[in-house]
């Protein structure tokens, strides 16, 4: 039941970045793949493979139709740096991993900013940063939801 669960939550992430709502929505959205991948990361007892991550990343960048390993990269690079600090982040409560949640978010955006500059295809702007900050503004109400509903299906933390 939890792997269900899961995928459709991946999907419905994907569906989320994929929409396609003009250049400001673009500039401001928060990315969900990655605030899904935290927070799986964060409540699962288990670790989160970081080959599943990259292969969600892959599956992501070929939905996005972005440079091919942009959001791989960046996204086995954000879980690592989650787990080097995973049970500081656990001890938490969701608006505490604000801050967290934010850099995670922004060495994310970052990450892909540069893989995509070093293939040519995007330039710096500051409104890239306002993704993350709104992706971690909407961390407690995105825990609660989710949390919500992983009680509601009576899904274990593994």
């Amino acid at each position: 039941m939890i792997v269900v669960v899961v995928v459709l939550g991946f999907f419905f992430a994907l569906t989320a970045e994929a929409i396609p709502c003009g250049p400001f929505y673009a500039l401001l959205h928060p990315d969900f793949v990655a605030l899904l991948l935290l927070y799986w990361a964060i409540s699962s007892a288990s670790e989160l493979s970081f080959t599943v991550v990259w292969l969600i990343g892959l599956l992501q960048d070929m939905v996005l139709g972005d440079v091919l390993g942009a959001q791989a990269i960046a996204g086995v690079v954000m879980i690592y740096l989650l787990y080097t600090g995973i049970a500081r982040v656990r001890s938490l409560a969701s608006w505490e991993q604000l801050f967290f949640i934010f850099v995670l978010l922004l060495a994310h955006r970052l990450l892909v900013w540069l893989w995509q500059a070093w293939a040519g295809t995007v330039t710096w702007h500051f409104s890239l940063l306002l993704g993350p900050l709104i992706g971690a503004l909407l961390w407690p109400l995105f825990t609660l939801t989710l949390d919500y509903l992983r009680h509601a299906l009576r899904l274990n933390h593994t």
